[in-house]
C-alpha cells in the first residue's frame, strides 16, 4: 500500500512545486514507483516535467474517467495526473456533493496499491481541492521559504490540518526552501524555525538558480545539473524521506523493471599506491571517503542518487559530492 503525501502550505511562491517534482524524481531514481497529482489549476507540474497530458484531474473528478486513463508517464517510475484550467470549475461542482471532501480520495483509491508514493501538489490556500488533498493524504509535508511572512503561514497550515484531520500528527516534515546562507537574517529565521518546531525541520534547500532554470526546460534538477547545490540538497532530502517512510532503494535492474542477475565474481584489483592526498574511495558502490568531516572531525554520512555520490556531516552541515562515473572530461 502506497503512502499518500500532501505537499502543502497556506502561502504560494515558496518552492512547493519544485519540491514535489524533485522529491518525486529522486524517489523514482531510487526505484520507488511514484505518482504526482496536481490539484492546482495552473498545471505547473506538467510544465515542469515537460509532459503534455491527454487527460487531467478534471476528467477523473468530474467525468468519471478511469483513474488509470488519467495517468501520464513522465519518467521511468514517475507518473503524473496533471491539473489544468478545468479545475477552476471543479470546486463549485464537487462542493455540492455530500462527500465533497473525499472526492479526490475516492478517485485515487484504485491507484494507491500501484505506487510506493503518491505526492499531491496542493494549492496555496484552503480551497475545496486543498481540503480534498489533506483529507486524502496520510502524511503532510510543509515547504516554507526562509522569510518572515512564509514562516507566519506555517501556523495557519497547522490549524487547517487540525481542522481537516482532527489533529497535527500527520505533519511529518517542514522543509525550509530558498535559504541563502550568505544572509544573516536567513540564518536567524532558520534558527527560529528550528527552535519552534524542533526535529520536524529538515535541512534547508539553498537558493540555487539551477532550480529555477530546470523547469523552464521541462527537466528535473537531477537531469539539468546533477552537480548543483539544488540537486545535492534535494538528494539529501530524498534520503531523509526514504528513511522516514521505510523505503529501501531497489537494485538498479529491479528499479528499471528487469529481473535481477547475481553479480559475477571478479578478481580483486591491486591496491593503488599510497598517496599523500588519496581520492575518494568506493565501497559497495557508495561514496566512502573522506571518512571524517574536515571541519569538525565527526564521521561523514553518505548517499547515492541521480548519478552522483554525496558525503555530508550531520553536525556542521559540511557537504561534498562527486559524480558516480568520475569527473567529466
Amino acid at each position: 500500500m502506497g503512502r499518500v503525501i500532501a505537499i502543502s502550505n497556506a502561502k504560494g511562491g515558496i518552492g512547493k512545486t519544485t519540491t514535489v517534482v524533485n522529491i518525486g524524481a529522486g524517489l523514482a531514481l531510487k526505484g520507488a514507483r511514484v505518482l504526482l497529482v496536481d490539484v492546482d489549476a495552473q498545471g505547473n507540474l506538467a510544465l515542469a516535467l515537460g509532459v503534455r497530458p491527454r487527460r487531467t484531474l478534471y476528467e477523473l473528478l468530474i467525468d468519471g474517467a478511469r483513474p488509470a486513463d488519467c495517468v501520464s508517464n513522465a519518467r521511468p517510475n514517475l507518473d503524473l495526473i496533471a491539473g489544468d484550467q478545468g479545475l477552476l470549475g471543479v470546486q463549485t461542482i464537487i462542493s455540492k456533493r455530500p462527500d465533497w471532501s473525499r472526492a479526490l480520495e475516492h478517485g485515487l483509491r484504485p491507484l494507491v496499491g500501484e505506487y510506493d508514493f503518491i505526492l499531491i501538489d496542493s494549492g496555496g490556500s484552503l480551497t475545496t481541492l486543498t481540503t480534498n488533498a489533506l483529507t486524502a493524504a496520510s502524511d503532510v509535508i510543509v515547504p516554507t521559504a526562509i522569510e518572515h511572512f512564509s514562516l507566519k503561514s506555517i501556523e495557519l497550515l497547522f490549524t487547517q490540518v487540525a481542522q481537516v484531520k482532527g489533529g497535527r500528527a500527520s505533519i511529518r516534515l517542514i522543509i525550509p526552501t530558498l535559504f541563502d546562507p550568505r544572509v544573516r537574517q536567513s540564518g536567524e529565521l532558520l534558527d527560529e524555525l528550528r527552535a519552534r518546531y524542533g526535529t520536524l525541520v529538515a535541512d534547508p534547500i539553498r537558493v540555487n538558480v539551477r532550480l529555477s532554470e530546470a523547469p523552464t526546460l521541462g527537466q528535473t534538477i537531477y537531469e539539468y545539473d546533477p552537480r548543483s547545490r539544488g540537486a545535492v540538497d534535494y538528494a539529501l532530502l530524498v534520503e531523509r524521506l526514504s528513511r522516514m517512510f521505510g523505503f529501501r532503494a531497489l537494485p538498479r535492474d529491479l528499479a528499471h523493471g528487469a529481473p535481477a542477475t547475481p553479480p559475477t565474481p571478479t578478481p580483486e584489483p591491486p591496491a593503488p599506491p599510497a598517496s599523500e592526498h588519496p581520492s575518494p574511495a568506493l565501497t559497495n558502490g557508495l561514496f566512502s571517503g573522506p571518512p571524517a568531516c574536515p571541519n569538525c572531525g565527526r564521521p561523514l554520512q553518505h548517499a547515492t542518487l541521480a548519478g552522483y555520490r554525496v558525503a555530508y556531516c550531520d553536525n556542521c552541515k559540511y557537504k561534498t559530492q562527486t559524480l558516480a562515473q568520475g569527473p567529466r572530461r
